[in-house]
């Protein structure tokens, strides 16, 4: 399974949470991420397109969307790894890849209790 970051999400990924736009790595994690690795069959991987489309990614984004996805204990590190793959064909987009990577094996499984950003609309 292959997801283009740049074309099925957003040219311009950006941002922590949801309060910091449309684009956030929280938004990545919650709304897209976590539904692709769910949905693998076991010994698949999940290809992520990092470079069609996008320029750059920042810290911030890379962190809660992978980091976030162990964090928040969706996820072990281990399987991660074994299961995502990156695919780019500009060089310095390794990077990003290896930024990811440290980010999730940096992160603490379980460590924290998800409570979203997001705003919902209604009063419940």
């Amino acid at each position: 399974m292959k997801y283009n970051v740049g074309i099925e999400f957003s040219p311009d990924p950006a941002g922590r949470f949801y309060t910091d736009g449309d684009a956030s790595g929280e938004k990545f994690r919650e709304e897209v991420l976590k539904g692709k690795i769910s949905s693998i069959n076991a010994g698949e991987k999940l290809t992520i397109i990092l470079d069609d489309g996008v320029e750059s990614y920042g810290s911030s984004f890379l962190s809660e969307a992978f980091g976030g996805l162990v964090k928040y204990g969706y996820f072990e590190p281990k399987f991660l790894l074994d299961t995502l793959r990156f695919e780019y064909s500009d060089p310095e987009f390794k990077f990003f890849e290896d930024r990811i990577k440290e980010y999730i094996s940096d992160s603490s499984f379980a460590s924290k209790e998800y409570i979203s950003t997001k705003e919902s609309g209604s009063d419940n």
